[in-house]
This record gives structure tokens, C-alpha cells and sequence, in this order.
């Protein structure tokens, strides 16, 4: 293989290692930095909760709103259809220009469920896991992806790219008699 050759071999091996250590680490750090909660612990004020407020026969997916759990409260008492049950098993939902939703429920008894919940919006992602009654929730899982996850993998990604490419062109790019004994 010629100089060049070798030389964009390393560029585009550095870059692959930049993008997979970025992706790995933002998701490693995400998952080792959730909450895991139990049934008697209250949910934290930024907690995301899906509620429907709508005819439950025939679902509208205008009819979800993704609020914090501090802001549920509000919205509860404005709005006393509102519940905490979704309609649906699972849904996608389009929540205004740069927010998406996603859920999937599951029956937990009568009046319960089981709920799933991915929310995407301007400030990263949110996935959140847990029991809903009509008015309440049980939290039992908070994972999220933000900006600062984000920038602390891209950092480890871009140190491990740059060591990876410096360990390459030493190995692979040494000019004869570089690295002999006595050369200076």
C-alpha cells in the first residue's frame, strides 16, 4: 500500500474510532447514570409523564400531551378528563416541531398500567418506565441523553481516535532507520 494510501487508511480509521467510542460512551454513560426507582419513591419534578385527554374510543394523537410530572399536577386540575391511561398499546407521536414521543403500554391489573415512554426534543432524550394509574404514577426507571452526555463521549471518542491514529502512523508511516538504535 502507498503513502497516501496508508495515510487515508488511518484518517478514515480515526474517524470510524471517533464515531463508535462517541456512540458507546454516550449510551454507556446514559445507562449507568439512570435511576432505578421503586414503587415507594415519588418521581423527580422533570420526570416525563404521557397523558391523554381525549375520546378514548377512537384515539387522536393530538390528544397525548408529554409533560414533567411537576406540570401534570397543573394540567390535571385544568383539565379533569385528563388521565394517566392511554388508549392505545403503543403509539409514535408528533408533539410540535422538534419533539417526538414514543410509548408502549401494558395492562398491570385492573386500572393499571405499565408504561414506556422515549421522549425527543430539543433538550436530548428521556426514557422513562413506569406503573400509571389514572391520576398517579409509580416510577421505576430515568435514563436521559443530553447535550453534556453527548459532548463528554464526543470527548473520549476524539481522544481515543487521535491515540489511535498517533499509534498508526508510528507504526505503519516510520521512515527506515526512525526508530534504530543510536539514530538521532
Amino acid at each position: 500500500m502507498g503513502f497516501s494510501a496508508t495515510r487515508i487508511a488511518i484518517l478514515i480509521t480515526e474517524l470510524m474510532a471517533f464515531f463508535f467510542v462517541t456512540a458507546f460512551t454516550t449510551y454507556f454513560i446514559s445507562h449507568a447514570g439512570a435511576l432505578q426507582m421503586t414503587a415507594a419513591d415519588t418521581p423527580p419534578a422533570y420526570f416525563p409523564v404521557i397523558a391523554y385527554d381525549g375520546n378514548r374510543e377512537r384515539p387522536d394523537a393530538k390528544n397525548y400531551r408529554v409533560v414533567p410530572w411537576s406540570e401534570w399536577e397543573g394540567l390535571a386540575a385544568k383539565r379533569p378528563g385528563a388521565s394517566l391511561l392511554l388508549p392505545e398499546r403503543s403509539g409514535k407521536i408528533r408533539l410540535g416541531e422538534n419533539s417526538e414521543a414514543s410509548f408502549t403500554t401494558a395492562p398491570e391489573g385492573e386500572s393499571r398500567q405499565s408504561v414506556e415512554l422515549t421522549w425527543t426534543g430539543n433538550n436530548g432524550e428521556q426514557q422513562v418506565r413506569y406503573v400509571a394509574q389514572a391520576r398517579t404514577i409509580e416510577p421505576r426507571y430515568y435514563r436521559t441523553v443530553t447535550t453534556n452526555t453527548l459532548l463528554l463521549g464526543a470527548a473520549i471518542g476524539f481522544v481515543t481516535g487521535l491515540l489511535s491514529g498517533r499509534v498508526m502512523r508510528r507504526r505503519w508511516l516510520a521512515q527506515p532507520g526512525y526508530f534504530a538504535p543510536g539514530a538521532k
